[in-house]
């Protein structure tokens, strides 16, 4: 019965762009501080070389 599942938290999503040592830092200040889905691996900036990206979904809880 779908009243008695239980609500979905809502998510939010965040990309973090930057050199690789400083969104590993960011990412982990991030999932330390809130609940989150696992991080995507990261992908180079496609307008910043030398830069990566990294997506994930966060909860405010």
């Amino acid at each position: 019965m779908a009243h008695d599942r239980k609500p979905r938290p809502e998510l939010a999503k965040v990309r973090v762009i930057g050199p690789p040592d400083i969104v590993d830092r960011v990412v982990d200040a991030i999932t330390t501080a809130l609940p989150a889905i696992d991080p995507s691996e990261p992908y180079p900036s496609r307008k910043n070389p030398g830069h990566v990206r990294v997506y994930l979904e966060v909860t405010p809880e």
